[in-house]
């Protein structure tokens, strides 16, 4: 049986450097830099969900990109060129969503990037979950990407087998068994859709802000579905685009 923390960072995103911390290079943001907030281990060990970054603090970017888990894990948050996607718990186990430009809310948990400018590479053939951290690698230094440093990622296109989840935190407050840490995140699914994936990939940061044996952590946003969640599967179809900063 897991530990309840190790279900919980399955939940959400993490970081393990400090609260508050610059990006890994510890120089002010640039393009396409990532810098990370919070702390999983001080979540998941000591209990510290409260707010570690205000989201006024980093959006507008300009051109923010960031995925991240709200202060008391309350919900999630995605933001996408500025705009800001939050989706909280309902207590009858469906996720409202809003999407604002401007925002009071804090997070435990954010992972963030500038990015004023894209490169787009196509994505030819169908890349299902399982081989979805290989195939980003390999697109990315097929393009010139240099993959040993953290990358903000987009992916615009149709998707198939998207299965999301919002994390709710206070079924995990009062969680006592596995099968109770499991069950607290509000969980849904859609068969295919069009939308975009808004995440980061790095070979270094697993325990940190991707999950161990991943080096992919994404969110998805599907306007028409008025879905913004944390991705835990998806399949993406031909004709989609990957875009990695400039």
């Amino acid at each position: 049986m897991r530990e309840p923390w190790v279900v919980l960072a399955m939940l959400v995103v993490g970081a393990c450097t400090p609260s508050g911390a610059a990006s890994p290079t510890g120089v002010s943001p640039g393009q396409g830099e990532t810098r990370v907030f919070g702390a999983l281990r001080a979540l998941m060990h000591e209990g510290k969900t409260g707010p570690q970054v205000a989201l006024s603090s980093v959006v507008p970017g300009p051109h923010a990109h960031a995925v991240g888990a709200l202060s008391e894990l309350r919900g999630e948050v995605t933001v996408l060129d500025d705009d800001i996607w939050l989706a909280y718990p309902n207590d009858d186990g469906t996720a409202r969503v809003t999407k604002v430009r401007v925002s009071n809310e804090q997070a435990a948990l954010l992972v963030t990037a500038q990015v004023g400018a894209w490169r787009r590479i196509p994505i030819a053939a169908e890349v299902r979950a399982d081989r979805l951290d290989e195939e980003i690698e390999r697109l990315a230094r097929a393009n010139g990407v240099d993959v040993a440093r953290p990358i903000p990622l987009l992916v615009e296109g149709e998707f198939a087998d998207i299965g999301w989840h919002v994390v709710d935190g206070r079924k995990i407050a009062a969680a006592k068994t596995h099968e109770e840490h499991a069950a607290a995140a509000v969980r849904g699914s859609v068969g295919r859709a069009t939308g975009t994936l808004v995440g980061f990939f790095s070979t270094h940061h697993q325990g940190v802000f991707t999950h161990m044996n991943k080096n992919t952590h994404f969110h998805v946003v599907l306007p028409k579905e008025n879905v913004a969640a944390h991705v835990d599967g998806v399949t993406i179809l031909p004709g989609a685009t990957l875009l990695v900063p400039q």
